[in-house]
């Protein structure tokens, strides 16, 4: 009886998949350092490894954790609309404001959160402003400082916000909620221009009032959650080049 031919194996044609996606996977960590050399930002160096770890490997993806940090809120990995530059600027102001707020004892008063186009920090009110006014607090000036530090020299357009609750203001300063939280946002870019060095053509105030809750005006937390300032680091689309900036020298 003559025997079977052997049949040959078929040859796999999708190996080359394999050496496509190493290949991808070196050049995306490539471009990673090229971005975080381009600047002297020797904090940009200290989190570069947290950094890949976002791009590739954050648990915060899918938890939606902040890991050990004291402020962080929502996911600072890609997956939160952001891109890898966006996620590597996250761990380093992150690692700034983190480290302050646990100095300070102020992880209950700092919010920081990544979205698609933003990386936002929330300061409450209360520990900015007393009461009805945009005087800053002597406590606060650490505070901003320290956020200022974070973002000093950054190209992006950095917006700041002011946010009050939905309780009624007339006083002989301020008419309504739109005028005091537009001298508070105000109060705020001043402290982060004169004090903190930070370049006046990236900074602009924006006042919304009560008209943007993050909680419940009903309940005394919900407002208090409310009276708020938030610094909104802005990251154009895609393919928009960010022009320099100029860190103005301290007077």
């Amino acid at each position: 009886m003559r025997k079977k031919a052997k049949v040959e194996k078929a040859e796999n044609h999708e190996r080359w998949l394999l050496t496509y996606a190493d290949l991808i996977t070196l050049l995306l960590v490539f471009f990673i350092v090229l971005y975080a050399g381009s600047t002297e930002d020797a904090k940009k160096f200290e989190v570069l490894a947290d950094g890949m770890r976002s791009a590739f490997n954050n648990p915060a993806a899918t938890t939606g954790a902040g890991g050990t940090s004291a402020v962080f809120t929502g996911s600072g990995s890609t997956n939160a609309g952001g891109t890898v530059s966006q996620a590597v600027d996250f761990q380093s102001i992150s690692a700034v404001i983190d480290k302050m707020a646990q100095e300070r004892g102020l992880a209950d008063r700092i919010n920081l959160r990544m979205e698609a186009d933003r990386i936002v920090i929330g300061l409450t009110s209360d520990l900015l402003f007393t009461s009805g006014s945009s005087s800053l607090r002597p406590s606060a000036a650490p505070v901003l400082d320290a956020v200022a530090e974070s973002l000093r020299g950054r190209p992006n357009e950095i917006r700041i916000e002011g946010h009050t609750d939905n309780v009624p203001i007339n006083t002989l300063e301020y008419n309504s909620n739109w005028e005091l939280s537009s001298a508070r946002a105000t109060a705020v870019l001043r402290r982060f221009v004169d004090e903190g060095r930070m370049s006046a053509d990236r900074v602009f105030a924006a006042a919304y009032g009560d008209s943007r809750p993050r909680a419940d005006n009903a309940t005394p937390v919900g407002r208090a959650t409310n009276r708020r300032a938030e610094i909104v680091v802005l990251y154009p689309p895609e393919g928009v080049q960010l022009p320099p900036t100029v860190t103005p020298s301290r007077r």
